[in-house]
């Protein structure tokens, strides 16, 4: 039996490092494809007091750092629990903000729309990877 849930982990990482490649991949093919909407965001920014830009590209920066981490180290990433802690917070529509333009305006941005999905969707994933990564290391 414990042989198994040691399999059933393997597989579980090497599939979840498959999927953090993949989308990791996409976002990045995503980012250029979206050049024109980036450049209307930044003008519509100008006469603004914030940065929609800006948010994205911290959040990327972060997230992205994780997946290479995880992707670079294999199932030995040096990440602990302050960084499991800091994805966890990562989220983007946590900043007021964000979340009211993201919600009153994706439908101008359906590319920016798709890349903050795939980029929250790749931040759960790596904290669910590092959460199950946590208890097989506990076992």
């Amino acid at each position: 039996m414990e042989n198994q849930e040691h399999q059933s982990a393997q597989f579980f990482n090497v599939s979840a490092q498959t999927h953090i490649r993949l989308l990791s991949t996409q976002l990045d093919e995503q980012y250029q494809a979206m050049k024109a909407e980036r450049s209307a965001i930044a003008h519509w920014e100008e006469d603004q007091e914030f940065s929609i830009l800006g948010v994205l590209e911290l959040f990327s920066t972060e997230i992205q750092g994780y997946a290479e981490r995880v992707l670079l180290n294999g199932s030995k990433a040096s990440l602990d629990s302050s960084s499991l802690t800091h994805l966890r917070q990562l989220n983007v529509f946590n900043i007021d903000y964000f979340a009211d333009w993201y919600f009153n305006h994706f439908s101008f941005y359906p590319q920016v729309q798709h890349y903050v999905e795939q980029l929250d969707h790749l931040r759960l994933l790596l904290i669910e990877h590092l959460n199950q990564r946590s208890l097989s290391m506990a076992a």
